[in-house]
């Protein structure tokens, strides 16, 4: 059942015995609720530095709550999100990406000097000057037009089914909570509680949103295909390895 409690006093992580597993406690205007279980490593030991100081002073639980007085209204269910790997794995793509279209870009003649590749257009590069005892240059073959097409294609190929990739990975994403709305909340929440590597994804994530936005790059998936794509993901974690679920459906892993 959804948790009906939105603005958050405190959260507590009871760890079991062996200090590998855990319940996650919300509570709220004095209520209490569970509305997770699963393994400790995956989501606190990873990368809240909070988590990590209270569980190497031996604990058997870990209390996230913002400084008293601080109006954290960005302290909520949702703040309880999955792990980085969901956002890093977006612009990890976007790398690949860049990669690929960097192999259409042949390196400037060393008889250019140091002029700044953004100074040449395609035109110049394509000419080539004669001086009188420089080798003739053979033209390419058949053959190596041929090459050089297959390489494109193959390429082309590659950056399509990247993009597509990316598309699914974003609406993941989305799915598992970050939603662009979301972000500027858990920012506050990685400061909070010293999450550098989930501060680190977010604003690599939303830059990345922005600029495919506004370019109109951004490749569209269908929310049905993205979500039933989700659910089928979550339903083999649970079956297969006890991930982590909490109350709004959304994986702690």
């Amino acid at each position: 059942m959804k948790s009906t409690i939105s603005l958050l006093d405190s959260a507590v992580f009871q760890l079991t015995p062996t200090r590998t597993r855990c319940d996650l406690y919300i509570i709220a205007n004095g209520k209490k609720e569970k509305i997770a279980s699963g393994l400790l490593n995956p989501f606190i030991a990873a990368h809240l530095k909070t988590a990590q100081d209270q569980i190497a002073e031996g604990g058997y639980s870990v209390l996230l709550a913002p400084q008293a007085g601080s109006n954290a209204t960005w302290f909520t269910l949702q703040s309880f999100v999955s792990t980085p790997e969901i956002l890093e794995r977006v612009y990890t793509i976007e790398s690949e990406i860049l990669q690929i279209k960097d192999q259409y870009i042949k390196p400037a003649s060393s008889n250019e000097g140091n002029k700044p590749a953004g100074d040449v257009n395609e035109e110049e590069k394509a000419i080539v000057l004669y001086t009188p005892d420089a080798p003739e240059l053979p033209s390419p073959s058949t053959k190596e037009r041929n090459s050089k097409a297959q390489l494109i294609n193959v390429l082309e190929t590659r950056k399509t089914v990247l993009k597509k990739e990316q598309g699914m990975a974003f609406a993941r994403a989305v799915a598992a909570g970050f939603e662009i709305e979301n972000v500027a909340n858990l920012l506050s929440f990685a400061e909070c509680f010293g999450a550098s590597r989930l501060m680190s994804g977010c604003l690599r994530f939303m830059n990345l949103w922005k600029q495919k936005h506004e370019s109109g790059q951004w490749v569209e998936i269908e929310a049905e295909d993205a979500m039933s794509d989700c659910t089928a993901s979550a339903i083999v974690h649970s079956e297969t390895a006890g991930t982590n679920t909490n109350a709004a459906g959304k994986i702690l892993t």
